[in-house]
């Protein structure tokens, strides 16, 4: 079971908030922690007991450096072993991920990224420890935020009023968030996939200007609405429970400069590495030097999220060096000309990104960078032009909702005229949910 399947929509989650909202408010997290191993059984049914185990693991862990607190060598050992082990069960879990030929494992890189920066902050007491077992699993396992994220803090969680007592305004704002997300990823994403699988197998073909632009501009869409998607999914869920999840992604395509690109996109995930890693290694702000491997280190990392494979590893160093060169003498000159093109020089950099962030390989890179250039390769294909006359209504809804327009009117309607923005929310996401359930059948 997942979360983008009828049986989750219809079934599980129904039955999940029923069993939450009558469950006195004192056995809450507990009633939420078992909820969400429930949901980790069904949607991991060949890792589960790894996973139980994994969470079981790393509660001793904790409760043995808060018993520790005042022997800073045994605390030390115990917090060297938490961050060792995480790290090993990110890369072994994502290398035998690849291995068999799946996309990053993000259930086990949500719990044990959220680990480490959990122990980190028990080290550092930046954040009190938890010490209730099943306070302990729904921070590091809430399974609205298994499937992609975001990463969250432990001083960073807020519960809702409806954590506690029922409030149908909060659970139909998470269930507007929820829907809305699904409607992201299966109305949007997987036609987009599918779409992307066409061209790619268009292009090996024959490869032509028109159709290496098309597949950039489509996997970009694609990625935007899978992540953005299963964030909002996440937010919407958390919401429907009482709890308070942090915003991922924010109109990435449409940053004035690399650099915003990087904090709009996968936003708490670069957030964490800048604060983990970034800000722990950066001891002299004016050192150039440092500035330059700390860029690289972040971007890398932040590209690993998402596997451990050389074209995430390309990506990463990709964005860097624009990051880098906005920052020697790029950015200033952004700053005197108008937004418009400081948004045009962006997206193209970061589409362009795209191309290496979805390669196979190098050859691939090389091949479809000469091929938008027109190089050794046709304007377009027969095959490709007949691709994009099926596809024509997902590409056009596609690159309409990748605009902020639609958010920025949501947004005044809401602050403008909220009546009139609750009887819309409400026939949207009847409607997307509609749409949602024909695409699922």
């Amino acid at each position: 079971m997942e979360i983008n399947s009828l049986t989750f929509l219809y079934l599980f989650l129904p039955a999940a908030l029923v069993v939450f909202n009558l469950t006195p408010q004192k056995f809450k997290n507990g009633v939420l922690a078992l909820i969400s191993l429930v949901f980790i059984a069904f949607s991991q049914a060949q890792n589960f007991i790894f996973f139980l185990a994994d969470l079981i693991l790393l509660f001793i862990i904790s409760k043995a450096m808060a018993a520790n607190s005042e022997n800073p060598k045994t605390k030390k050992s115990v917090f060297l072993f938490a961050i060792t082990f995480n790290a090993a069960v990110i890369i072994v879990s994502s290398v035998t991920n690849q291995l068999s030929g799946g996309f990053a494992p993000f259930v086990a890189m949500v719990i044990s990224f959220t680990a480490i920066g959990y122990f980190v902050d028990i080290y550092k007491h930046e954040a009190e420890p938890i010490n209730s077992f099943p306070d302990f699993v729904v921070f590091l396992a809430f399974f609205g935020k298994l499937s992609r994220g975001p990463l969250v803090r432990a001083k960073d969680i807020k519960y809702l009023p409806n954590h506690e007592k029922f409030s149908l305004s909060e659970t139909g704002n998470g269930l507007f968030f929820f829907i809305r997300g699904l409607a992201k990823y299966v109305i949007l994403a997987l036609p987009l996939a599918r779409l992307h699988e066409e061209l790619l197998a268009s292009n090996s073909e024959e490869i032509s200007v028109i159709g290496a632009w098309l597949n950039m501009i489509v996997f970009s869409m694609m990625i935007f609405f899978d992540l953005s998607g299963f964030c909002d999914i996440a937010r919407g869920l958390g919401r429907c429970f009482g709890i308070e999840l942090p915003q991922n992604f924010y109109f990435p395509f449409q940053s004035p400069s690399v650099s915003d690109f990087l904090d709009r996109f996968n936003m708490t995930v670069t957030g964490f590495f800048r604060h983990y890693v970034y800000d722990v290694l950066r001891t002299d702000k004016n050192s150039r030097p440092q500035f330059i491997v700390n860029t690289i280190l972040i971007c890398m990392l932040c590209g690993i999220w998402f596997g451990i494979e050389m074209n995430f590893i390309f990506w990463g160093l990709y964005i860097a060096a624009f990051i880098i060169i906005e920052d020697f003498f790029l950015l200033r000159l952004l700053r005197k000309i108008p937004h418009t093109f400081t948004r045009i020089y962006t997206f193209v950099i970061t589409m362009f990104s795209m191309v290496i962030f979805s390669a196979p390989g190098i050859d691939y890179i090389i091949t479809s960078f000469k091929a938008m250039f027109g190089i050794g390769a046709p304007m377009v294909t027969d095959h490709t032009a007949y691709i994009v006359s099926q596809n024509i209504l997902v590409l056009a809804v596609g690159a309409f909702f990748m605009l902020s327009l639609f958010g920025m009117f949501i947004h005044y309607l809401s602050k403008k005229a909220p009546v009139l923005y609750s009887i819309f929310a409400v026939f949207e996401s009847a409607a997307l949910l509609t749409l949602i359930t024909a695409e699922l059948l």
